[in-house]
């Protein structure tokens, strides 16, 4: 049996612009994707993992950066949740 960890973010920390990324990514063939996305419905769970370098280039910055504070708590995944409040040191946009 295998335990993971993740941490929950809100919607906030991602764009409009992204948010759309996000969901179009969802709705693609595994392989298509430069990075993992699940939709939940409510934001979306995606891999904390270090993403390779041509994939990198297509993915947000501010989602980058969610990745990276993913990682230094420890997590191995990120939940994207329109419930979850704000984290200090991400940025925060109006929906």
């Amino acid at each position: 049996m295998e335990i993971g960890r993740y941490l929950v973010l809100g919607t906030v920390h991602v764009s409009m612009k992204t948010a759309e990324l996000l969901d179009g990514w969802a709705l693609l063939e595994p392989s298509s994707r430069p990075l993992a996305v699940a939709s939940t419905h409510y934001g979306w769970f995606i891999p904390t993992r270090e993403a390779e370098k041509p994939d990198r280039e297509q993915i947000p910055s501010e989602v980058l950066a969610a990745m990276r504070v993913g990682r230094e708590q420890g997590c191995d995944y990120l939940l994207f949740d329109c419930d979850a409040g704000e984290t200090d040191g991400l940025v925060v946009f109006p929906w």
